[in-house]
C-alpha cells in the first residue's frame, strides 16, 4: 500500500500514529520525492493546501483522523 492510500485508510488514533510513522520513514528513503523538506516549508504547504481547499469541502468541520493525515500528507506534496 503506497503513501497515499495509507492516508486515504486512517480511521483512528493508532492508524494515525501509523500513517506518521510511514511518513517519516518515507522521508527518509524518497527526500527526492518529497517537494517540502524543511519544516518550515512542510508547514507553509499544509497551510496553504488548507486555505486552497476551503470551498472544495476536502475537510470537514469536524475534522476526523483521515483529516489529519491528509493535511500532513499534503505537507508532503503541495507547493
Amino acid at each position: 500500500m503506497d503513501l497515499f492510500e495509507k492516508c486515504n485508510n486512517v480511521d483512528s488514533k493508532d492508524e494515525l500514529i501509523q500513517f506518521i510513522k510511514a511518513l517519516r520513514h518515507d522521508l527518509q528513503i524518497n527526500p527526492d520525492e518529497w517537494e517540502n523538506l524543511s519544516l518550515a516549508a512542510f508547514l507553509e504547504a499544509m497551510e496553504s493546501w488548507m486555505e486552497d481547499t476551503l470551498d472544495m469541502e476536502y475537510l470537514p468541520d469536524q475534522p476526523e483522523w483521515k483529516s489529519l493525515a491528509t493535511i500532513l500528507y499534503m505537507g508532503k506534496i503541495y507547493e
